[in-house]
Order: structure tokens, then sequence, then C-alpha cells
């Protein structure tokens, strides 16, 4: 790290979020000058500064920047330093013997007895009214109007936030109010994050340590950490208050009476001892409320046709779309098509095999046949689900994301205030998605007339608060068809599928009944011991390995519960990079992690500027450095090749294993499911619908590597129930 000290003497470039790129004039030798980049938009002309950072090259413009960490204004001189800012261009018509008088004159804190006294520039010798009102003016610019910018420097306060609140507002006075009112509601209106920044820029600006406002956000805090970990929609009072007596030990008076700020001010709801945060409610209301319009008005004319004709026309497509000589569909998913055409919310569940993809693409043709409509929205929470829909039925699909024009930051552009309209709304994978998420859609897309939830209900629940699919099946108020026939019963040699065989074994915890030993496409490998099952998943990664990079991405995956242990994501990762890929040129570190040249990689945000979806897989083609620094990535990508930075490619992750949340949506060729026996922690995270989902994965081969007791134990193991109250809330409404 370095410091200089100067003044900008102009910005090449200012963008959002404070970033820009300035020529800085050194202070100490005013013909040398250094090109300034990073959070540097607040800083001013004229005003000295000191800076903090290091030295980067600028490869486009083949020179040397200073990259700023952090900024300062120099406030306190030497005389020397004082003369020479006083007699520069800052202040016109002051020149060298005016300037020494000044200093002569005010000595120390000689900017602020000038603030503070104004009158006391006309004592000084060859003073003028009119160098004296120039002089008072410069220094009330550039010293007395800075108290919220000077707040953030002294205290290291997240400097992103003052840039956003000036972008926001223009009026200073507005900005102070903010900052020492209350700067958390401001923070969550306008989705600021982290929390802990939050709060040290209140208590900066004289939030009270016990202040009602700070306790309660700082419960909202702490409900949202319970919802995101636990899943459910609310939590209890006990819970919430043992949080707040560890972050408030010296709290002294009546914690509840804090917590009728968060009432009040609806930044927490309080119903029937349920606490929840004012999405996770108001989420649910506005599901409920949707779903209960949309099902109590018949949005479409009962039209007369003869259904037999149309799924005859439906089955020709799908036989010519692909490839099937006379295609006919069984009679669970003919019920599902006209259980479609029939009701406005209708579900299908089904399992891996039960054709539910082919049901959408028949839907859909119904859809336009009977109704003669293409205003349709076809999507799906990830992208390689919405693909193979895609590939299905040759209709246009999207994410979900993609579909409401997400912006980042939970900002979707097609809201409530500028909506969509869509007659048809068709989602599958459904399992995947959260309430935050389904609430979006119905407030992003309007003027729905028929919607279609598809999914796996066996499969786990959502990564973030509420159990949606499960909750609308088992409230019984929307037709819901369940495909249980299997298509894919027997592998491509005509034995008896025993993937297909598992997972039901699974899902009606027959798994003791199993016929472990002859099985035909699944290969189980019992052993706890770790080195066993080390040398065993390399070689069998090694057989099924296909040499095509671009085949890997598909063919096969590594699938793991957890991310630390021996036998986890992370370690499993860097074993089979060594096996498959090992270095033999520069690569990028990061933590414990390497990157190489032909990795397979994963994307783990949803980005609307590379247009990329989390759990997007790739492969890195290219690695760039200048000398030893990492400059960008070229990363293969749903066969786009895409260049990232280092904030982008600190989003890409190893993918040889990945989580089993991390592969809903997809399938694979060949699938190996390793399960850690000899590390405890896995007898509590294990349970039946993380094992379905696993095995699910797998569309011709899976191999499971793991200690048998462990693996059937966790088969009749189920899942901690999510609280809820979607299913009551949706009750009451058909109760009124």
């Amino acid at each position: 790290m370095s410091t200089y000290k100067g003044k900008i003497s102009r910005f090449i470039y200012k963008g959002e979020n404070g970033f820009a790129i300035a020529i800085f004039i050194l202070f100490n030798n005013e013909k040398k000058s250094i090109t300034l980049t990073g959070p540097i938009g607040l800083m001013r002309m004229g005003i000295v500064y000191e800076i903090t950072g290091e030295e980067v090259d600028d490869i486009k413009r083949n020179q040397k920047n200073f990259a700023v960490k952090s900024f300062s204004q120099v406030k306190h001189f030497d005389k020397e330093g004082l003369i020479k800012y006083l007699s520069s261009p800052t202040f016109p018509t002051v020149g060298k013997k005016l300037a020494e008088n000044i200093v002569n004159h005010f000595g120390e804190d000689l900017f602020k007895k000038i603030i503070e006294n104004k009158s006391e520039l006309f004592l000084i010798s060859e003073m003028t009214e009119a160098k004296a009102q120039i002089i008072y003016d410069v220094v009330v610019e550039k010293f007395g109007n800075n108290k919220v910018l000077d707040m953030f420097v002294e205290n290291n306060l997240k400097m992103e936030f003052l840039n956003l609140l000036q972008q926001e507002i223009e009026d200073m006075n507005i900005i102070e109010q903010i900052l020492n009112d209350d700067f958390y509601t401001w923070a969550n209106e306008n989705k600021l994050q982290p929390f802990s920044e939050i709060d040290r820029v209140a208590v900066a600006f004289g939030m009270n340590e016990f202040d009602e406002k700070r306790i309660s956000w700082y419960a909202c805090e702490f409900v949202k950490e319970i919802l995101f970990k636990e899943g459910n929609t609310y939590t209890s009072l006990e819970e919430l208050t043992k949080k707040l007596r560890q972050q408030f030990p010296n709290l002294e008076g009546d914690l509840y009476k804090k917590l009728v700020y968060a009432k009040n001010e609806k930044i927490l709801y309080f119903k029937n001892e349920k606490i929840y945060t004012k999405e996770s409610y108001e989420d649910e209301q506005y599901i409920a409320k949707e779903l209960f319009d949309l099902a109590s008005k018949s949005h479409y004319i009962k039209r007369e046709f003869d259904f037999d004709l149309k799924i005859k026309e439906v089955e020709k497509f799908i036989s010519s779309r692909n490839g099937i000589e006379n295609f006919k569909y069984n009679e669970e998913q003919v019920e599902a098509i006209k259980n479609f055409i029939d009701n406005d919310i209708s579900i299908i569940t089904g399992g891996p095999g039960t054709g539910k993809t082919t049901v959408i693409t028949g839907i859909v043709k119904m859809y336009e046949l009977v109704y003669n409509d293409s205003n349709f929205a076809i999507t799906a929470p990830t992208g390689r689900a919405a693909g193979k829909i895609k590939d299905d039925s040759g209709y246009k699909t999207s994410t979900i994301h993609r579909l409401l024009q997400y912006s980042g930051n939970d900002v979707f552009e097609a809201n409530e205030s500028k909506p969509i309209y869509r007659n048809l709304v068709v989602i599958d994978e459904c399992s995947m998605i959260d309430n935050h998420l389904f609430a979006s859609l119905l407030k992003g897309v309007k003027g729905i007339n028929k919607i279609l939830l598809v999914g796996d209900v066996e499969q786990l629940p959502s990564v973030s608060y509420g159990n949606l699919y499960e909750d609308l099946i088992e409230s019984k108020q929307f037709k819901t068809t369940r495909l249980i026939k299997n298509n894919r019963q027997k592998t491509n040699e005509g034995e008896l599928n025993s993937i297909i065989e598992l997972s039901n074994a699974i899902k009606n915890e027959e798994v003791k009944e199993f016929d472990f030993a002859n099985s035909t496409n699944v290969n189980f490998v019992f052993s706890n011991d770790f080195n066993q099952s080390i040398n065993i998943l390399k070689e069998t990664y090694l057989n099924i390995n296909p040499s095509n990079i671009e085949e890997q991405l598909n063919n096969i995956q590594i699938i793991a519960p957890m991310y630390k242990e021996a036998l986890g994501i992370d370690n499993i990762n860097s074993i089979i990079q060594n096996l498959v890929n090992p270095t033999n040129s520069k690569v990028y570190k990061r933590y414990d992690a390497e990157f190489r040249v032909n990795d397979k990689v994963m994307y783990i945000e949803n980005d609307p500027t590379f247009e990329l979806s989390n759990g997007d897989v790739g492969y890195i083609k290219e690695l760039n450095f200048i000398g030893d620094k990492f400059k960008t990535a070229k990363i293969i990508f749903n066969e786009r090749e895409i260049e990232m930075g280092l904030s982008s490619f600190n989003k890409v992750k190893l993918n040889y294993a990945c989580s089993i949340h991390k592969t809903q949506g997809s399938e694979y060729k060949n699938t190996i499911l390793v399960l850690d026996g000899t590390n405890r922690v896995s007898n509590f995270v294990l349970n039946k619908k993380m094992l379905y989902t696993a095995i699910t994965r797998a569309k011709e081969r899976l191999i499971i590597i793991s200690d048998s007791n462990l693996f059937v134990k966790s088969c009749y193991k189920n899942a901690k129930q999510r609280l809820t109250t979607l299913k009551e809330t949706i009750s009451l409404l058909n109760n009124i």
C-alpha cells in the first residue's frame, strides 16, 4: 500500500456506485500526476486529499493506475503547506505574500477560524474586501460543508451507501436527516447489504445503542436469518428474544416494549404467536389472494370442442416433433391435459420418467389449438430446466428471472407498476420455487387466465423460505394430477431401470427390500474407509469421463451433500481436478481453490448482464494475467464465450462436484453420489428428500459411494417439516 497527498484536476469517467477515474496532481510536486481509479466519485476538485492504495496495470492504456482503497480530506497542514495551498489556483487572487500574511495572522486551525469569523480577514495586511470574500467562499465550500462525507471517511463507513444516497437525493439536508433519523428504513427500502455496515452508519450518525428503532431492525435481521436457515415463513418470540438477548446483553428495560415499534411500523408482523418478516407475511397473503381470485373467476368461456380429436392432433405433433412413430399419451397424462383445460389453476406432480416435459408440450399445443392464442410464457427456475422444455417442445422458454427482467439485488423490472401481460403461464420444476419468487412472478405478470404448475413434490423444497409447491398441493384447493406410470421402466439394453426402482423405493420407504446385489444401472460401493472411497471415486470418474469437454458438462456429475468434510464438495473438486485436469500452465488461486484452463465450472448467481442463471455450467477457455495478477477469464457458458473480470469470476465455482440443491432442474447421463459415512454431520444433514432428489438426477447410470448404514438410515429419515401458513391462508379465503 502507498500513500499520496494531492488534488483531483479532472475526472475522466464517473460511473454508478461512485466508481470513477481521475487525474490526481501531487501536492508536493505539482508537475507530477497519477491516474486514480476506484470508489472516488465523491472526491471533489480543488480539495487536498490523502489517498491510500496500490498501483495496478492498465493494459488498454498501456500505463499504471493507482487503485484507491481509502481517501480523506487533508485539513491540517504545516506552515509551508498552508502557504502553498492558499497561493494555489484553488484560491484565485491570493499570491504567496498574502498567503504568508494569512498564515502568520491565524496560525493553527486557520480554516475553522475563517469560517467562524469572516471579518477577521480584514485585519490582514494587503487584504481587500473582494479578496476576503473569495477566500471565505472557497474555505466554506472546501471545509465547511462536508460533515456527512467527513463522517463516512473518519469512521471508515461503506462509501457505496453515500454514493447511492447522493444519486437518489440532491438535497444534502434531506440526506443528513435520513442518516440522523433512521438510516435503517432507507437502507431496507433500497435493499442495501450487509446489515452490519448499515448498523455502523446508523450508530456513527447518533443512533442510540438501545433505541427501539435499532433493536427492531436487529430483530428483523435475526428473523430473516432464522427463516433462511430453517426455510420457514415465521418464527417464535422465544427464538427471536434469545438472539436479541445475545446481541444486547446489557439492555435495560422491557425488550418487548422495544419491539412494539417493529410491529407498529410493520417491520415485522406478529400474528397468533408467530413472527414474520414483512416480506414473508405479505408474500403468503399475496399468493393466496391472487390464486383465490384466479380460481374463483372463470376467465375462459367453456368451449365446445371434440377433446379426443384435439388430443390426436397433439399426439401427431409430438410424433413429428420428437421423431416417435404413433406416439400416444397414457391415461394419466391425458387426464393431466384434460384437467388443465377444465381448470384455470392446475398442478402436475410426478417422478422422473413420468413424462412431465412431454405433457407440458402437449398442454401448450392443446392450448393453442383450443384457444387460438400464443400469448403464453413457459418458464422454470433454472436455465437448464427451461432449456430442456425448449429442446423437447420447440417453444420459446425462459427462466423466471429473465421473464421478470431481473436487474440484480432482488429487483425485477417487470413488477406491479410495470407488469408484462400473459394469458397463460406454465412453470416447471416448481419444488424449487420459494414464496418470494412466486409472489414476484404474480406481481410482474398480469392478465393471467390460466396457470400450470409442474414438478416433483418428492424433491427438496426451495433454498429460501416457504414450501410453496407442496403447500399448494396439500391445500387441496387446486386440481392436481399425479403422474405415476413410468416410461423409463427399462434401460436402453431392455433391463429393468434400477434408478427408477430405487427412487420409488425411497419414496415409498421400501429401501430395505431393494435388491442391491442385482441392480442394473445402479452401482453401490458401500464403504466407510476414506482412502478406499476416494480410490473408487477416482477410478469410476476416469472410466466414465468423456474426452470431449462439452460432453463432460452433461454426461457426468458428482453430487455430495456437504462442502467442507473429507468427502465434501470442496475436497472432491480438488481431487478430481488434479486427476483429469492437472496443471500445466498458470492457475488462479482463490483461498483453497485453484482454477485452470479447461476446468468445469458453475456460475452461482442470476446475472442479467451476462444473461446467466444461478447453476449454469460451463468450462474455462482462457485465464489471462498481468504478471502474477489475474486479469480476465474467458468461459464457455451455454455455447457462448463470456469474458469476466475478477468481481464476476468470483461468482464462479469448480463443478466436478456440486451440492444436491445446485443439481435440481438438471439431469446427467452418469451421476456419482458420494456420502461421507465417516462424518457424524452426515447423520444430521441427510434425509429422504435429499437422497431422492440426488438419485433422480441420474438418467442412465448411477454410482453411489457411501456407508451402507448411513444410506439406508437416511432413506427413512423424513426432512424437518417447514413451518408455513400458506395452506391456512388459502383455506381461510376459500371459506369466506
